[in-house]
């Protein structure tokens, strides 16, 4: 049910699809499953252990559920803050219709089993750096939304 529902949020909000992660950390004749998913370079482990997998899976999605929604109705500007995808044309336009010079992005992927990977960008000579994601394309959005964010008044008017 919350893998579903999460599943739908990403895809209407134009993300990625959530990853899961589940380990067994009991032993083999008694599992004992926790899970962790990642939605929009977030991360979010499940607080117990339980019998199946499912439900491991199924109660990492409730917790970013959760954790989004709050998010989304506490911030001020949910549109921006919950689609990625127009943060670098955002902020490339801003440059442009300011006469500042173009956002310059680093990105890296962290080591692990999944490929995650950040990105710091330096406008107007202040370097940011977002949040991790799933891809290059994903972290450098991230990356410019928290340049927005930063810059709120300047965005909006």
């Amino acid at each position: 049910m919350y893998k579903n529902r999460l599943q739908e949020y990403t895809q209407k909000s134009s993300l990625q699809l959530p990853v899961y992660q589940t380990f067994n950390e009991g032993p083999a004749h008694m599992p004992r499953f926790r899970s962790t998913v990642w939605v929009d370079g977030a991360q979010y482990t499940s607080q117990k252990t339980f019998l199946h997998r499912k439900a491991a899976e199924q109660d990492a999605a409730n917790l970013a559920l959760e954790s989004i929604l709050k998010r989304v109705k506490d911030e001020e500007c949910p549109l921006l803050d919950a689609e990625t995808v127009f943060c670098k044309s955002i902020l490339n336009e801003f440059a442009v219709k300011v006469n500042r010079e173009k956002p310059t992005y680093n990105s890296v992927q962290l080591p692990g089993p999944l490929p995650i990977f950040t990105s710091t960008l330096v406008f107007d000579g202040v370097s940011y750096t977002g949040d991790a994601g799933r891809n290059k394309k994903e972290a450098e959005q991230l990356a410019a939304r928290k340049v927005i964010l930063g810059q709120r008044k300047l965005f909006i008017k």
